[in-house]
């Protein structure tokens, strides 16, 4: 994989149409790449941005650009039902659920797909698109350029890779009191839950399989955690206005240990012109202008892309062209694009 980009920022400042108008740009410049754009904003409009049906499933937008809006749901019911099914079955078969038969239902409860954080499941499902190392995946993308949520839960997909099995495990076996703090040695932990339980051939093969697992998850978020150092390059969406400059400050200060922050994109800027004789859009542009200079002031070392409105709404494959081009220019170097200085 050549390039992981990733647009983040308040809901409502084009984020969405960024990250598209991005990746039909690069699809352009780069016609021999395989491209994916991604959303994992609850509310997914990737669909309606490009006029066509995208959902769940990976859809061809273009020869060399493809596009999904996944469902997290169904992702983690196929990614974590086999190990949860294997969980289920040690625990009831642990000396304590036989005294207190109620741990027997709280177990059937509380380990199902459904209760696994939202967060968590689209971490598992951007690990298992960005993992080079799953042979299993349809197609190996060059460049992923992924439409990210607001704030709090863009830093958990950041943060989810490298605390993944202990969010699994804190969040599964918080009931037991010999899980004491944070979960720092799975392998370890999941052998003393098996060694209690007697000399079973079958409950030793079952705890074993889980320690398997369970170290596959480990692996592969420290693959992911490390490709997101080496790949990743976040670009923050913002209008000039306070609120989504605060947002954007906020987004930086929280990502940092996380990804390169490469760019600022400002969008939806007042065009002079029409801002002329009339004094209401002359007050916005004016109030658009202040905050523009304290983003160039606060960003002074990126890349700063400026967007103004325009007239039409940018959807299509057209309108997205017409959007690349007011953001990035007709004759621009793709590697500015991807490797913004």
């Amino acid at each position: 994989m050549d390039r992981i980009i990733i647009l983040g920022g308040k809901g409502g400042v084009g984020k969405s149409s960024i990250s598209a108008a991005t990746a039909v740009k690069v699809s352009e410049l780069l016609p021999n790449k395989k491209i994916l754009i991604i959303s994992f904003d609850m509310a997914h409009n990737l669909s309606d941005l490009f006029e066509k049906p995208i959902g769940n499933k990976l859809t061809k937008l273009k020869s060399n650009l493809w596009g999904i809006e996944p469902d997290p749901d169904e992702y983690a019911e196929k990614y974590t039902k086999s190990l949860i099914d294997k969980m289920k079955t040690l625990m009831k078969q642990m000396p304590v659920v036989g005294f207190i038969p109620q741990i027997e239902d709280f177990i059937d409860t509380t380990f199902t797909p459904d209760s696994i954080p939202l967060a968590l499941k689209n971490a598992m499902f951007f690990q298992k698109i960005l993992d080079a190392e799953d042979l299993t995946q349809e197609i190996q993308f060059d460049i992923i350029v992924a439409d990210f949520p607001p704030t709090g839960n863009m830093i958990a997909l950041f943060e989810i890779p490298e605390d993944q099995v202990k969010v699994v495990l804190k969040y599964s076996l918080n009931f037991y009191n010999s899980i004491k703090g944070a979960v720092k040695n799975v392998s370890r932990v999941f052998r003393n839950l098996v060694n209690p339980l007697g000399d079973h051939k079958k409950r030793e093969e079952l705890g074993e399989e889980i320690v398997n697992m369970v170290e596959d998850l480990e692996k592969r978020g420290e693959r992911i955690t490390e490709l997101i150092h080496r790949k990743g390059s976040l670009r923050l969406v913002t209008i000039p206005e306070k609120p989504s400059f605060e947002e954007i400050k906020r987004a930086r200060d929280l990502t940092q240990k996380y990804v390169n922050l490469d760019g600022v994109h400002i969008n939806l800027i007042t065009p002079e012109k029409y801002s002329l004789g009339c004094e209401f859009c002359q007050n916005i542009r004016s109030n658009q202008l202040k905050y523009i200079k304290k983003i160039e002031n606060e960003f002074e070392r990126l890349r700063i892309w400026s967007s103004k409105k325009l007239l039409s709404e940018p959807v299509g494959l057209e309108g997205l062209k017409l959007l690349a081009d007011e953001v990035y220019g007709k004759e621009i170097d793709v590697n500015t694009i991807l490797y913004p200085k």
